[in-house]
């Protein structure tokens, strides 16, 4: 079990304090009394009230016994005093969120190898450009290196899979070791598929798989691919000029739309080649001025969750098929999706999913959470010590609750898809997906 302290009760800490309060010794700092009460109540942590950036408040909470410090408060200089500070009393894991990106970029600024920093407009950035890049699908993750994408995919009408059962049409993925479906989500419920399982129209599956093979997935899908060439973005603050700065860098026409003239004046200055209009992302005259019909994706990335939604439906409306919305609260995630929006994005869950990634606590090589923690896919390498070493999983007992999804060899360059007679070899990585109450289960096994 590692000590870790967490700086900040924002939506970012207080998420990891949730999760890693039942399995680890959580201590956290916060200046807001009634966040710091709260928790001390409903969670198994040691909560104090101070500024995460005083020395005397750190010291007081044993900072020298931390194994882990993470700083997420909403203010920069915060994390990076606090960052620097659990430097100075020996501690060896660091990570800070930094929204700057001057702060970041600077040289000397957090340069130490025990200090990572977390950029949640670059995680953003990242996550749109991997939807351009797969603009069919509601979400993308990327693991072993970008070896192995996990897809999340809406059943569609006309999708060839309906009413269809797992082992009838498995045989089209699996025979071709290309991609292995490893999670259905069906309204508020995430399960494993088994061989019975039926999909119905409206259901989200996740396939796991390789990046480069997706024309027989494309094909069970009836999915299309259609060029994405102009987009609008809502919202100018440091998330949605980092979206539209990669997008133009892209070659994409891109039309930035911000409510505050000041913001919208910086924007203009600093994106070269973005057309900026200053404006309500939910005024349906501006949207058409920016060329919503005419446009292929929006994004809208204000930190207004019902704003954001209302764009979204308004260029549904009007043609655009493809937009992503920010959300931070995640009781909105499922009304959301159920309402027609599918490409979702909380930046608190992709924020504490990089730091988690960056941890190690479970002895996992990279953990992902998804929609809201409800699945998690873990990265294992197989070690002398993990317990299936060289014995075929039919033999192994691996939770009902989960499922080993692939498996990266050293020396091969394709993916293993493990089935009852694989054997897990010393050097594999192996990628699985799991409910949370098969979590601890599978970390017993296969650290």
């Amino acid at each position: 079990m590692s000590r870790i302290l967490i700086i900040g009760l924002g939506q970012v800490g207080s998420f990891l304090m949730e999760k890693l309060s039942d399995s680890q010794e959580v201590v956290v700092v916060e200046k807001d009394g009634d966040l710091v009460r709260k928790a001390s109540e409903a969670h198994d942590v040691l909560a104090y009230e101070g500024s995460g950036d005083d020395p005397t408040v750190l010291r007081e909470v044993g900072i020298e016994k931390a194994d882990v410090v993470v700083a997420v408060t909403g203010d920069d200089k915060t994390n990076m005093l606090a960052s620097l500070v659990a430097h100075a009393f020996g501690v060896k894991k660091i990570v800070a969120s930094v929204t700057e990106p001057s702060y970041v970029e600077y040289p000397g600024i957090l340069e130490n190898p025990n200090i990572s920093v977390v950029s949640p407009s670059k995680i953003v950035s990242e996550i749109t450009n991997a939807l351009i890049g797969a603009p069919f699908a509601t979400s993308v993750e990327s693991f072993g290196g970008g070896k192995v994408e996990l897809l999340k995919l809406r059943v569609e009408p006309g999708a060839s899979i309906i009413n269809k059962k797992l082992r009838n049409v498995g045989a089209s993925i699996l025979g071709r070791q290309h991609w292995v479906f490893v999670g259905l989500q069906r309204g508020q419920d995430i399960i494993i598929p088994r061989g019975d399982t039926e999909f119905l129209e409206g259901d989200f599956v996740f396939a796991l798989g390789i990046p480069s093979a997706l024309q027989n997935l494309m094909e069970l899908f009836n999915l299309r691919v259609e060029d994405i060439r102009t987009v609008i973005v809502i919202g100018g603050g440091k998330v949605g000029r980092e979206v539209a700065t990669s997008l133009h860098g892209k070659g994409l026409s891109v039309r930035l739309i911000e409510s505050d003239p000041e913001t919208a004046r910086m924007a203009s200055e600093e994106l070269l080649g973005v057309m900026v209009f200053q404006g309500d992302g939910t005024d349906i005259n501006l949207l058409r001025e920016a060329g919503l019909e005419k446009s292929d994706f929006l994004f809208a990335l204000t930190g207004d969750d019902e704003n954001n939604v209302l764009s979204a439906l308004l260029a549904k409306r009007h043609g655009v098929d493809r937009c992503m919305v920010l959300y931070s609260n995640p009781s909105y995630l499922d009304v959301i999706e159920s309402i027609g929006i599918d490409r979702v994005v909380s930046v608190r869950l992709e924020v504490a999913n990089d730091i988690l990634g960056q941890l190690h606590l479970g002895g996992e090589a990279n953990l992902t959470l998804l929609h809201e923690g409800e699945g998690e896919i873990l990265e294992f390498d197989v070690t002398d010590r993990t317990k299936i070493l060289g014995k075929p999983l039919s033999e192994c007992k691996i939770p009902h609750d989960s499922v080993i999804g692939a498996c990266i060899r050293p020396g091969q360059e394709h993916l293993e898809f493990p089935r009852g007679n694989f054997v897990p070899q010393l050097g594999d990585r192996l990628v699985v997906f799991s409910l949370p109450t098969a979590v601890k289960k599978v970390e017993e096994i296969l650290v």
